[in-house]
């Protein structure tokens, strides 16, 4: 066919051996780690510590640190020309190691992530497992857009790259190549337990901890603002007159929870219960992270003296007598039923 160029398959290697030299591999690993990490935390959802550390370590505490390296330190030999210096806006004047990489990959990690923190903070989302994981991700696959640019646009000999099959065999040379049994037993040692030592931390930092499950009720006023505050319960109500109050029951207990709140005013002496008036009965339904708010008016009996509205929440049956000694949690504030005539006295 004529005027259909046709290149000689050596020069179609000889090109493609070129243009993946060209690709900084390092930061396409990178990022399809970020990619295969955000699907396992946040689309599949798995339930193995073990898994869930092993991804979710490396993406926190080590992939936003390289990211920024990677930005920062984009060539293999820092800039020596005065003019180079001046003409660039990020200028690279020292050479980092690959030991050195790393060490910042970690520590600028544990800089970013307040930062990244702060950013969720001020945003509507709140701190859910799906918020930190995208917003990480979102930061990683941003900078390593920005750090596969300042790479490229180095000259291909400073260019930094990483070295794979060499650095496996620095490592193995190390590790293995000494004349002494007992420098090899060390160096394997020391190996397993550097080893052990991060997938302990990990698991510590991915497993879900007991104190982490807990079900929080609040007791609460309107302020004339309209802000809500734990406070502001009246020090004396008249026979029949009725108390707002705002009962918030927040659920961290890591599933969806249905509780009953019993609302009771008790009367107390000699510090026995010897009398018990339900109120109220409410019912919230919150998923897990959920707030529920219930404004009710509540309106103690009539009978003059001293009595102590308490709040109890329960998460299976509410028992026959329902009671501090049995609820799931509890709170309460005191107020004392006057007489009616203004003055507070019998």
């Amino acid at each position: 066919m004529k005027g259909i160029p046709i290149q000689p398959v050596t020069t179609l290697r000889r090109r493609s051996r070129h243009l993946l030299k060209e690709i900084p591999t390092d930061l396409v690993g990178v990022a399809g780690f970020v990619v295969v990490a955000t699907v396992l935390l946040t689309v599949v959802d798995i339930s193995s510590p073990v898994l869930r550390a092993a991804v979710g370590v490396p993406l926190l505490f080590l992939v936003p640190g390289y990211v920024t390296v990677s930005m920062l330190f984009p060539r293999a030999e820092p800039i020596t020309d005065p003019e180079l210096v001046e003409s660039s806006f990020i200028a690279q004047q020292r050479e980092l190691t690959d030991v050195e990489r790393v060490a910042l990959s970690f520590g600028l990690s544990m800089a970013i992530l307040p930062l990244l923190g702060l950013v969720i903070s001020i945003t509507a989302a709140g701190f859910t497992e799906s918020t930190v994981v995208g917003t990480v991700s979102g930061f990683a696959l941003a900078g390593l857009g920005v750090a596969t640019g300042r790479r490229l646009a180095v000259p291909a000999p400073d260019r930094y790259r990483i070295h794979l099959g060499r650095r496996i065999a620095t490592v193995r040379s190390a590790l293995f190549d000494t004349d002494s049994t007992l420098q090899l037993a060390v160096n394997i040692a020391l190996a397993v337990s550097l080893l052990v030592a991060v997938t302990t931390v990990g698991y510590a930092l991915a497993a879900p901890q007991d104190g982490e499950e807990y079900t929080s009720l609040q007791l609460l006023t309107e302020t004339e603002s309209g802000d809500l505050v734990a406070g502001g319960y009246p020090d004396e109500v008249e026979p029949g007159e009725s108390i707002p109050l705002v009962i918030g029951v927040e659920n961290q207990e890591q599933e969806a929870m249905n509780y009953t709140v019993v609302v009771q005013e008790e009367r107390i002496e000699a510090g026995e219960v010897v009398d018990r008036t339900q109120l109220r009965v409410i019912d919230y339904s919150l998923s897990d992270g959920g707030v529920g708010y219930g404004e009710r008016e509540l309106t103690p009996t009539e009978t003059p003296g001293d009595v102590r509205i308490t709040v109890l929440v329960y998460t299976d049956e509410v028992p026959e007598t329902p009671s501090t000694e049995n609820a799931y949690r509890h709170a309460y504030f005191w107020t004392e039923i006057t007489d009616g005539d203004g003055d507070g006295e019998p």
